[in-house]
């Protein structure tokens, strides 16, 4: 049953994300808000692909190259997103320099994670959900580290930007924060398993994400 409630999840965020990213660009493709937003939703499309893929098969071999795709999506959604996030409440000039540096970092990680074993070295077996990634240790902390500095700064300038804002902006906001937490607590859930070997309940979750940021956008 939870098996299932998590593709079902994945699945709806992975269709959802692409579909809503496409309408984004398709609505305004010179916007640099809806620019950003559409890769940040490629890049979840990304992870959301890989995960379905390695949660249906059942040999590790394939798994493991499965979960390098999630990781391709993984390594690209926290500087996209804190882009994105900047991009929105006007601040993407003041936070330049922290962006760039995201980015290089992401394409760091996007090669180690895609052609070493320096983060991920292998696949694991967890009963009722399926196979996830064998961490390495230090690597993967360092790289959770980059994951989470960055969506924690895109939230952060979120509830900074509620403060600074009244009316649909505030509105805005409120629904975008509510879909980073939804997707950023649920997705999180999956770097849980891989140290604890917990169930990603949060992963049932994530669906909602880029339907919530996308009304937030076009909200009016």
């Amino acid at each position: 049953m939870l098996r299932n409630l998590i593709i079902i999840s994945t699945f709806l965020m992975t269709v959802s994300a692409f579909g809503l990213g496409i309408f984004t660009i398709v609505k305004s493709p010179k916007s640099k808000v809806n620019v950003t937003w559409f890769f940040t939703s490629l890049a979840v499309t990304i992870w959301g692909i890989g995960y379905l893929l390695a949660m249906s098969t059942r040999v590790d071999s394939v798994a493991f190259w499965d979960l390098r795709i999630v990781y391709i999506g993984a390594s690209a959604v926290p500087v996209l997103f804190f882009h994105f996030v900047a991009s929105f409440l006007f601040k993407d000039i003041k936070y330049k320099l922290l962006i760039i540096l995201g980015y290089i970092l992401g394409v760091g990680f996007l090669f180690l994670n895609t052609t070493t074993e320096l983060v991920i070295k292998g696949v694991r077996y967890l009963e009722n959900f399926g196979r996830y990634e064998e961490i390495t240790t230090i690597g993967f902390k360092i790289f959770l580290a980059y994951f989470l500095f960055f969506a924690a700064m895109g939230i952060y300038l979120l509830f900074k930007g509620y403060r600074e804002n009244g009316g649909i902006r505030r509105q805005q906001i409120v629904y975008i924060i509510l879909a980073s937490l939804c997707g950023f607590v649920g997705g999180s859930s999956n770097f849980v398993t891989d140290l604890t070997g917990i169930y990603p309940y949060g992963q049932m979750i994530v669906w909602l994400y880029p339907a919530l940021i996308t009304y937030g956008i076009f909200l009016r």
